[in-house]
């Protein structure tokens, strides 16, 4: 019959006794799965931009509506007023859950489809 350790749920064959790890007896049987750990997520990227600011304002909109999101991409925190780093012009993506995807498109709308500025908005 197999035997496990409980505590490092390391599977030993038939004949040992304790683990040689952890130095406690072993437990009959098979060693239990591990529960997975993380969260699985399907990411879905919601805004790509090469404009920092741009990409500053689609953060600050998604942080406070309190959407979780990963970035991607070039590496925001080097990006200059050119909105490009050292290493090239990729653009940054903001990924958010699939399943938050729609509520994050629609607060990022204004800044996906600028709308443009009128001529007498800028006299």
């Amino acid at each position: 019959m197999a035997m496990h350790c409980p505590q490092c749920l390391t599977e030993y064959r038939d004949g040992f006794t304790e683990c040689a790890d952890c130095r406690v007896p072993l437990s009959p049987g098979p060693a239990p799965k591990p529960a997975d750990q993380g969260h699985k997520v399907d990411p879905v990227t919601v805004f790509e931009t090469h404009d920092p600011f741009a990409f500053n304002l689609a953060k600050g909109t998604l942080e406070d509506a309190g959407i979780e999101f990963v970035i991607g991409g070039d590496n925001y925190e080097e990006l200059g007023l050119s909105g490009i780093t050292p290493a090239g012009a990729l653009a940054t993506r903001i990924q958010v859950a699939a399943a938050r995807a729609n509520e994050a498109r629609e607060l990022l709308e204004p800044l996906i489809h600028p709308e443009p500025i009128a001529d007498e908005e800028t006299s």
